[in-house]
Order: C-alpha cells, then sequence, then structure tokens
C-alpha cells in the first residue's frame, strides 16, 4: 500500500515537474517574443516633445519619477504667450510608441496638427504610473472585493498631482494656472484618478479627459464623488469606453446621468462610446483625437 501511496505521489510529483517546465518555456517564448518586437520599434515622439528622466520627486513615496512634457511647436519662438495645461497618468503612453510598448495615443500628432489648423495650444504633461504597484498607486480607495487590499495610496497620489506637480510645471513654463485652463485625464484606473481628481480638487481642474474609468473599484464611493463638488457647471469633461467593455460603459453612463443630474451642463459633457473597441489602447488613441480640442474650447469633436 505504502508503495502504491509512493508511486502516486511520484506521478504527481512528475505531472507538476512537467507543468512547471510547460509553464516555464511557455513564459520564456513570450518574453523573447516582446524583446524581439520591441527592439522592432523606434522612437516616434515629435521633436517638440520633453523626455525628463528621474526628473521629479515623489515626496510621500521617497522617489524619482520621469515627466514627459509637450510644448506646442512655436514656445520657444517668443516668451510671452501662455497655455492651458492638460496632466495626464500613465504619462509614458502619450507620445512614443517604445516607451508605450507598442500602441502610443499619438498625442502629439493630434496636438501638433490641431495646432497648425489654426485650433488651441496647450502643454501637455504626463507622469508614468509604478512599476512595480500601479494597481494601489491608482486607487483613491481599496476594493472591497479585492482581497488582502488594505493600503492604497491614490488619494496621496492626487494630491501630488494636483499641489507639487502642477507647482512644478508652473514654476518652468509658460501656464495659464486657473482651473478653467487646467485639466486631468486617464485610463482604466487613470481614468479613474482623472474623475476622482475632478471631483476632490475643483480650485485646481475644470477640464477632464476620462477614457474607460475604473469606476467598479468601490462603487460605493466613487457614485457619490459629485456630491464634493461645489458647482459641477464649470466642469467640462470627455467620458468614453470601448463598446466591448460593457461593465465599463454601463458605469460610465451611470457615471453620465449623476453628473447631469447635479448640474454638470450638458453642452459641457461628452459622452461617447468607441465602436468595436475594447479596454485597451486604441481606443484612448481614438478618444484623444475627439477629446482634442474639445475640451479646450467646447463644439462638436472630430470623428
Amino acid at each position: 500500500m505504502k508503495r502504491i501511496f509512493l508511486t502516486i505521489i511520484g506521478g504527481f510529483g512528475l505531472i507538476a515537474l512537467f507543468l512547471g517546465l510547460v509553464l516555464g518555456w511557455k513564459e520564456f517564448r513570450e518574453r523573447k517574443e516582446h524583446q524581439a518586437f520591441m527592439a522592432t520599434l523606434v522612437p516616434s515622439a515629435a521633436p517638440n516633445v520633453l523626455n525628463l528622466p528621474d526628473t521629479i520627486s515623489l515626496d510621500y513615496l521617497g522617489e524619482q519619477r520621469d515627466v514627459y512634457v509637450y510644448l506646442p511647436p512655436d514656445y520657444h519662438a517668443e516668451d510671452t504667450t501662455r497655455y492651458p495645461v492638460l496632466y495626464f497618468f500613465d504619462g509614458d503612453n502619450l507620445f512614443d510608441a517604445v516607451t508605450a510598448q507598442g500602441t502610443e495615443w499619438e498625442a502629439d500628432e493630434v496636438v501638433n496638427a490641431t495646432i497648425a489648423a489654426g485650433g488651441p495650444a496647450a502643454i501637455l504633461v504626463g507622469v508614468p504610473a509604478s512599476e512595480d504597484d500601479r494597481s494601489r498607486e491608482y486607487k483613491p480607495f481599496p476594493s472591497p472585493h479585492v482581497r488582502f487590499e488594505n493600503t492604497v495610496y491614490g488619494k496621496e497620489h492626487m494630491a501630488w498631482y494636483a499641489n507639487e506637480l502642477k507647482a512644478w510645471v508652473d514654476e518652468r513654463y509658460r501656464t495659464l494656472p486657473g482651473p478653467e485652463h487646467t485639466g486631468i485625464g486617464g485610463c482604466s484606473l487613470g481614468g479613474l484618478m482623472a474623475y476622482y481628481g475632478l471631483m476632490e480638487y475643483p480650485e485646481v481642474y475644470h477640464l477632464g479627459v476620462v477614457f474607460s474609468p475604473s469606476l467598479w473599484v468601490d462603487e460605493d464611493s466613487t457614485f457619490v464623488l459629485h456630491e464634493r463638488h461645489p458647482d459641477l457647471s464649470k466642469v467640462r469633461m470627455f467620458l468614453d469606453a470601448g463598446e466591448l467593455e460593457t461593465p465599463t460603459v454601463i458605469n460610465a453612463e451611470k457615471a453620465r446621468d449623476l453628473l447631469l443630474a447635479a448640474g454638470l451642463k450638458e453642452e459641457n459633457l461628452y459622452f461617447d462610446v468607441e465602436p468595436g473597441e475594447g479596454h485597451w489602447h486604441m481606443t484612448w488613441r481614438k478618444g484623444f483625437k475627439k477629446a482634442y480640442p474639445w475640451i479646450l474650447e467646447g463644439g462638436k469633436p472630430e470623428r
């Protein structure tokens, strides 16, 4: 009996070893394929995009972060014009296929083309998320249905964006610092952070670019955020999601209805669903092309 038992245990051990080898090989192959793909990418950021590595300190974490800054093409041609500023989470996805690891939003191309056609100019600022813990950094409150997630620091990170990062940018560049000229944007958990920041810091941001926001994180908290805002009539928000991410669309529609009922002007809320798209960067690339320049000047976005 003991021999049979040991034989069975040994069999399970061989199976586990085999599965481990298979999974290890699969992971190795996928890593090599990703490395080969990355090797094919070439930098695609426009010349007027600044990549500033390890430039700014997150004092609450005691670490440095890169900053990406888009300046209008004529920024250095004169020294008097001041510009609105749009801040973004996941800033490494905005301008460059290399830093975005494939699908960038092409924000620099969009804004350059808009300016060339006589549209409004703005400064864009993006900071990458934590490489190790984006989820906790981009959650202003923990998810009650995610196990072992008791500590998140999205509130601290949002405070850093609204205070330290904004002060750093206003000190170094010719900005229009008022809230009517200042926006916050992001996708997925970054979209949740943008939504949260727009509601939580009305003295800093009046403009929001909110892509596929992860309102599921804690619906009891997210769907009351608008109640904290003193005057939603001053807000302008571009809110969209991909058609295939059904729960996100449903939550975005709920947020839309709550905001309109609470005083956000209908002409200041552009709600959109990207046909045939899901929860990925192509959705947000399409969204950005529509959001800019609408977020700055209103009217109907290009399709």
